[in-house]
């Protein structure tokens, strides 16, 4: 049976969690009664199961391919969104990444800002060159991300583009570019980092800049 870009192959049933298999005669047309009857569960523990299916599967269901995934996802909320990233099945995870490497250069900046968000929360190596892309992007939101997600990525590949983002014009998408540094713990940052720290008057970038020279020993507090 295929709800959406849920495929259930009762064949296959070991693979499948209590809650899953609660969840999916639920999606069959089983009534509570005869789910409690079939599993011998009381209707309290396998209502339990319907709604956390619900949750983990909602996005799943509700789309017809990966375009309308992609799209669901955008419009959900943040807690949502790591929710459903956390639990994807990595088929579903390889067709998604490959929706974005596709169709990124089309993409409006609002799906821009989804997907490269979508590529640093799988940590998705692979499509490093886009999120370097991304990084000059002309729309701020995409390069934030863009700097966001090459920090959360932690390969040292990326430290070209994010010390060229400590030169950016706009002084988020910089503090971001610090706080990605210090995870991949750029020695060639330092230099850079410290005129930011003696120079800048923005709070926030005052405590970015402290945390990444106390991490590299630069100073002491």
């Amino acid at each position: 049976m295929k709800k959406g870009l849920v495929e259930i192959d009762w064949l296959s049933i070991s693979k499948y969690s209590n809650e899953e298999i609660s969840y999916f005669l639920f999606l069959e047309g089983k009534t509570m009664e005869a789910i409690c009857k079939i599993r011998n569960l009381d209707n309290a523990i396998v209502q339990k199961h319907i709604i956390d299916g619900k949750i983990k599967y909602r996005f799943l269901v509700h789309s017809n391919d990966t375009d309308e995934l992609f799209k669901s996802i955008a419009k959900a909320g943040k807690e949502d969104k790591i929710y459903f990233l956390n639990s994807i099945s990595e088929d579903n995870k390889n067709q998604l990444i490959e929706l974005i490497r596709t169709n990124y250069v089309e993409m409006h900046p609002k799906d821009k800002e989804v997907a490269v968000w979508i590529l640093g929360e799988l940590n998705e190596k692979s499509s490093l060159n886009i999120l370097i892309k991304a990084s000059v992007h002309k729309f701020i939101n995409v390069r934030r991300m863009a700097v966001s997600a090459m920090g959360k990525l932690g390969d040292l590949r990326a430290e070209g583009a994010l010390l060229r983002a400590l030169e950016d014009e706009n002084p988020q998408v910089i503090s971001y570019a610090i706080k990605s540094l210090g995870k991949i713990k750029s020695e060639k940052a330092i230099v850079k980092i410290k005129y930011i720290y003696e120079n800048t008057d923005k709070q926030y970038i005052i405590n970015a800049a402290q945390s990444f020279l106390l991490l590299m020993g630069q100073i002491e507090i």
